[in-house]
């Protein structure tokens, strides 16, 4: 059954999930950072070990627990949190990501991707509203790395489209997270067959990861006399988590001082 009354709302609510992230010193101002591998509730996940290929996720140690409705639906019904510093908190679900990525390689690393989990934008594996970024597990050394490209299939599909990133920072620290571009008029990836690296990294390790961002959260933080900022239902869209969501936070931060982040999300089931 479909929640389409407040009625239904309400009678669906399920017990919220809290969370608290102690965070490490951010790469740069701006820069995304997944808090996937930080302490705190839900403890910290270790680093993924599919290979090149990946595994496509219903569940992962470290994530915020979700669990699949008895029947019907869930929905987002309320995100809050409040930080140490400004910023801006991503509540994502998290489809696939891999491992095994050659980090000295200039030339395409070939990868085959299997299925999505049916949850893009459309509760479908088409890959509506997917996005990839590549995240940091184990901070890595070298410049700046430059032109690096994911080829990629669309959701029409036609393959063989180019993902691009201008430039992933030198010396990331662990927990960056640095989102591919679309090619121009692609409103999501079905598939991804390679990576290239426009230049290499000297140390640490990489991985490709597959999301799709369920709600944001502008965060003013508290030392500034700043408060726990709140959406419901209907400001976060009536955002849909289909069945097996694997959530997680990525963190975009105003300062690269390490920050505490701390909230509650809940859903509505029916």
């Amino acid at each position: 059954m479909a929640i389409t009354t407040m009625d239904q709302i309400i009678a669906g609510m399920q017990g919220a999930e809290a969370f608290l992230k102690v965070g490490s010193t951010m790469e740069a101002a701006g820069v995304l950072h997944s808090l996937f591998y930080t302490s705190g509730q839900p403890g910290a996940a270790t680093a993924p070990s599919p290979g090149i290929n990946g595994a496509a996720l219903t569940t992962y140690a470290g994530q915020i627990p979700f669990a699949n409705p008895a029947s019907g639906d869930s929905h987002l019904a309320l995100l809050e949190a409040s930080s140490t510093l400004s910023g801006t908190l991503f509540l994502c679900d998290r489809l696939w990501h891999n491992s095994g990525i050659t980090i000295t390689t200039t030339t395409e690393q070939a990868i085959t991707t299997p299925a999505w989990p049916a949850r893009d934008r459309n509760g479908a594996a088409t890959g509506v509203g997917v996005m990839c970024g590549i995240e940091v597990s184990g901070a890595t050394g070298g410049g700046a790395v430059t032109n690096t490209t994911l080829r990629y299939t669309n959701t029409t599909p036609t393959g063989s489209r180019t993902a691009t990133m201008a430039s992933f920072p030198a010396s990331a620290a662990a927990g960056t997270f640095v989102p591919f571009q679309y090619q121009a008029g692609d409103v999501g990836m079905k598939s991804i067959q390679g990576l290239t690296l426009g230049t290499t990294y000297s140390s640490g390790t990489i991985h490709l990861v597959a999301y799709r961002v369920l709600a944001m959260l502008g965060l003013t933080g508290t030392t500034q006399g700043g408060k726990a900022e709140t959406k419901d239902i209907f400001k976060l869209g009536k955002a849909q988590l289909y069945n097996n969501t694997v959530p997680f936070l990525l963190w975009q931060p105003s300062a690269t001082t390490a920050v505490t982040v701390s909230g509650r999300v809940a859903w509505t089931q029916g």
